[in-house]
This record gives structure tokens, sequence and C-alpha cells, in this order.
């Protein structure tokens, strides 16, 4: 999967792309933000080298899917 066509399927899920640099290791990461609210909300993909190996699929689950903290928040 290239940059584009993870944009294009965040797009349609409701997120923007976003890439991040961490600045030691210079290493791009992929990320996926939206709005909720007052609030961003991001949500880490993989690195930006991993990303030929992502499938559709496996981007929407990530997207779809709750974070640990707020799944552990709403079971209590």
């Amino acid at each position: 999967m290239t940059p584009e066509e993870a944009s294009r399927i965040m797009h349609e899920q409701g997120w923007f792309y976003k890439e991040r640099t961490r600045y030691k290791s210079r290493t791009k990461y992929v990320y996926a933000k939206r709005r909720q609210g007052k609030i961003y909300t991001e949500r880490y993909i993989c690195p930006l080298s991993k990303l030929g190996n992502l499938t559709k699929e496996e981007l929407i689950a990530k997207l779809t899917s709750r974070p640990p903290r707020e799944a552990e928040s709403r079971g209590s």
C-alpha cells in the first residue's frame, strides 16, 4: 500500500493521514488523526517502511478498533 492509498482509505473512514518523525532516529511513522468535538485523536498505524506490507483490511481494523484505555474505561 502506498501513502496515497492509505490516505484515501483513512479519509473514507473519517480519518486524516499523518506522518510523524522521531527526533533521534529520524524514523517516520504513520498515524491516523481525526477530530472528536474539540479534541483531536491520533491512532498509531505502523512505521512508514512497513506500510507496503499493510492490507486494506488491516488498516480498517486499526481505525475501527477501540484503543485499550478506552475499552477498559467503558467496561467498568
